[in-house]
């Protein structure tokens, strides 16, 4: 068409709260009746006084942390501030609280109550509220009168802030008499511990006990076995030695000079021998020169004999005394390293006949000496937490206040009259805005747009709903263009017959079959209209005489079911459903037959079907006409209804398919549908005919409705 629909959902203010609007009034009469009673029970005004205080993320401490009090993630100092929040409405805070207002000449309860209503009273009022983003909690307290408020949270604040800080280091004073007690104990046990170990030192020729001092009786031990090894081998290699000598009459090589050695080093007998050997040579050089006979050859040959003799004396004589001498070292020394040797050996059977005595005296001490160190670490941990007790005990620690309450001076909140307004204000925008959402939450189809969307193509057509004679004039426009949509469609080589069928029983195609049929009728072509409503057969066609159901049962030809029908003043072609109605839809070739002798006589043959969720006859005839248009009726169709239809269409899967919606309202076209029907009827520009603006008109429309109420009261 060539008119653009309304695509919206439908959501026109005054078609909605035409709808909707008895409802909508209702519920804003609810509202403003049950709201009252809320008006004049909270409609006061109150004093409020707040003070903060802040919850510290780490303890700042004089001395060595505190395991017990260090927070080690965010949701351990969420659970830390809920539970100092929890713990500021106690009832033993409260109860000191009011102990100290008695004190400053303060009665916060009222006269009827008691001291335990009071503190119930304040637990319920107080309120206690994390700052959001910081580290600071609010406490606040809000009354009507504001008479020491103030001194009230700052009594609180006092006596929470205060037991906050004994508790943050329980029992603090019991806590530094048990370690006062325990140090004292723990010192004497050090001075015993300390007197052991002296007698045990003395023992052991020890003055320090480290945790990597060895035993010395295990080096003393060491030394003097290995000294008895060194001994015996020394006496070994003495013995060795001597019987070496006495077997070979010689000194080895390791015992120093031999015999030999010391007989030709000797001076005297090198003298003696340089002698001999000097006068040897005189009297060889003698007994050379002269013969044997001579008288001097004996007498030198038995000189050089006699002095030959004397040296061999001599050295025999020193070779003699020289093996005593050795025989004597070396029996002296064997004789020294045995003593060594039995000596040594007498000193290491009495340090082994010690050795139980000596491990048990130093593993005493040295346990002695750990269990001193133990309890020196001890005590020192214990100084540290007498310290930290004594110091920290009236520290800061995480809670500290940061502003007190100051005297409540101006009341705040909002009265009576104000609430008033507001809901008066809520009741007028509910009587507006509740049809609006009532339309919202409908399923139903209330515009153009809501059925494309349901069934996924675009309208070929659209009509608004006749209540008055615009939208009389309007929906012949309408109809004049779907007219003509028709006529192109067949022109470029569309089949001349045309199926409508609605989505349920009273969706209006027949009678836009009619309509449509009535006005192809003024533009001078020919139009048939068939009966196929099985559910509702002549529901509009007036005829009696023979029809499609007739012509199906083969009691009449094509030509012979064809009848006049009076409608909109003019005559239109019509085949009735029939006299054989009982029977249905059937013989669906004999339907293609007759429909198409009847393209052949007609320009457009429309065929009424009946609704396609109700009937199966619907898809017969779907199936053997082919191009089929499915009628939605606006208000009445709902989104669900034509989504099923869809889907069995999709399973039809028709030649052609087209989308009308019918009884539109007007109200959802808006200004440009109302615009469109005013330069239909005027033939003039729409800004011409309206002198006045939309909201101006209303204004004068109001007027006139006021008026004509004033005149009705008077009468």
């Amino acid at each position: 068409m060539e008119n653009n629909p309304p695509k919206g959902r439908g959501l026109h203010p005054a078609l909605s709260l035409r709808r909707h609007g008895r409802t909508s009034f209702w519920v804003a009469l609810a509202v403003l009746l049950l709201g009252l009673p809320m008006i004049w029970m909270k409609g006061k005004s109150q004093y409020m006084t707040e003070a903060v205080f802040q919850v510290a993320p780490s303890y700042q401490k004089n001395l060595s942390a505190d395991k017990e009090l260090e927070l080690q993630s965010n949701s351990q100092y969420r659970e830390f501030v809920n539970h100092l929040s929890r713990s500021l409405l106690r009832y033993d805070v409260l109860e000191d609280a009011l102990a100290r207002l008695r004190r400053a000449g303060i009665e916060p309860r009222l006269p009827a109550e008691n001291d335990r209503k009071c503190i119930e009273r304040l637990q319920r009022a107080i309120y206690v509220l994390p700052v959001a983003d910081t580290y600071m909690v609010k406490v606040g307290l809000r009354s009507e009168d504001r008479k020491h408020l103030d001194d009230i949270v700052n009594a609180v604040m006092e006596a929470f802030l205060e037991n906050t800080r004994k508790e943050q280091i329980y029992g603090s004073d019991e806590r530094g008499l048990t370690l006062q007690e325990r140090t004292k104990a723990v010192r004497a046990e050090v001075s015993a511990f300390e007197q052991q170990r002296a007698v045990l030192a003395g023992r052991l020729g020890l003055t320090t006990f480290g945790e990597n001092t060895a035993n010395p009786y295990d080096t003393i031990l060491a030394q003097a076995r290995e000294k008895l090894l060194l001994a015996s081998i020394e006496r070994s290699h003495a013995q060795a030695t001597l019987d070496a000598f006495t077997s070979h009459q010689e000194t080895p090589a390791s015992a120093g000079r031999s015999v030999l050695e010391m007989r030709l080093q000797d001076s005297g007998l090198q003298a003696l021998r340089n002698e001999v050997i000097k006068r040897s040579e005189e009297l060889s050089r003698i007994m050379a020169g002269v013969e044997n006979r001579h008288p001097a050859h004996d007498p030198a040959a038995a000189e050089q004999a006699e002095i030959n003799n004397r040296l061999k004396s001599s050295e025999a004589a020193f070779e003699k005394n020289a093996q005593q001498n050795i025989r004597s070292r070396l029996m002296a020394s064997l004789m020294e390293t045995r003593q060594v040797e039995k000596e040594l050996l007498e000193r290491v059977h009495s340090l082994e006949s010690q050795v139980t005595t000596y491990a048990i005296d130093f593993r005493s001490a040295m346990r002695i000496s750990g269990d001193i160190r133990k309890r020196e670490v001890e005590l020192e941990d214990m100084r540290i937490r007498l310290n930290y007790l004594i110091t920290e005990r009236n520290a800061l620690g995480f809670v500290r206040l940061i502003t007190p309450a100051l005297p409540a001076d101006t009341p705040q909140g909002i009265g009576k009259a104000k609430l008033l307004a507001g809901l008066l204000l809520v009741s007028v925008a509910l009587v507006f805005l509740l049809p609006l959402v009532f339309d919202m939450l409908d399923r139903r189809i209330l515009a153009v747009g809501d059925a494309e969307r349901a069934l996924g193509i675009r309208s070929a057509a659209w009509w608004v709903e006749i209540n008055d004679e615009s939208s009389r004039i309007l929906a012949h426009d309408q109809s004049r263009r779907f007219a003509s949509t028709l006529l192109r469609n067949k022109a470029r080589g569309a089949r001349g017959a045309f199926a409508f069928s609605s989505v349920k029983v009273g969706g209006g195609a027949t009678m836009l079959v009619m309509d449509v049929a009535s006005t192809l009728k003024q533009l001078g072509s020919r139009a048939l209209i068939v009966d196929a409503n099985s559910l509702s057969p002549g529901s509009l066609m007036t005829n009696t005489g023979p029809g499609l159901t007739d012509l199906l049962d083969g009691q009449a030809a094509p030509d012979n079911v064809i009848s006049q029908q009076a409608h909109l003043g003019q005559m239109l072609s019509v085949v009735p459903f029939g006299q054989a109605a009982d029977r249905g839809i059937q013989r669906l070739d004999i339907l293609r037959d007759a429909i198409a002798q009847w393209c052949l006589d007609y320009d457009l043959v429309l065929l009424a079907l009946p609704p396609i969720l109700p009937s199966a006859d619907a898809e017969l005839l779907i199936d053997a006409i082919g191009q089929v248009f499915l009628v939605v009726e606006a208000n009445a169709a709902t989104k669900g209804e034509v989504a099923s239809v869809r889907a069995q269409l999709e399973k039809m899967a028709p030649d052609a398919l087209g989308l009308l919606v019918n009884k539109v309202p007007m109200e959802i076209g808006g200004d440009a549908l109302k615009a469109q029907i005013v330069e239909n009827i005027t033939g003039g520009r729409f800004k011409t005919f309206m002198s006045l603006s939309s909201l101006g008109l209303r204004l004068e429309i109001l007027k006139l409705r006021w008026s004509q109420m004033r005149f009705w009261f008077r009468r």
